[in-house]
């Protein structure tokens, strides 16, 4: 039900926003694990000593959690560094401010 609402509003907000093409992968892909919780789910239920659908679900609920942390970090506004800003500055040696974080207004001395 919540795909589905969040669906129905993506729809609604695509109207004014066209850039909303990332959330709609987000809810396909969050559509996609949930049908992998319940398939591993039924399997755990029908096979109860086979560990390898708890692993599965194991695995998913770690993905799972790193991506929410990815997301908060995304909405509290934390400054967005990548690994390819971070594979930079190790080759390059340059430390440059990624996007949306840079250096503050020196002020300017009194004399």
């Amino acid at each position: 039900m919540f795909v589905g609402g969040s669906v129905a509003s993506l729809v609604r907000v695509r109207r004014t926003e066209p850039g909303a093409l990332r959330d709609g992968v987000f809810l396909v892909g969050l559509a996609v694990a949930f049908g992998v919780q319940f398939v591993e789910g039924v399997r755990v239920i029908a096979h109860s000593a086979n560990t390898d659908a708890v692993d599965g679900i194991a695995v998913l609920v770690i993905v799972c959690f790193l991506i929410g942390i990815s997301r908060s970090w995304e909405l509290v506004g934390g400054p967005t560094t990548g690994l390819r800003h971070e594979l930079g500055t190790m080759l390059i040696g340059k430390r440059t401010e990624p996007e949306g974080l840079e250096a503050p207004d020196q002020p300017t001395p009194r004399p």
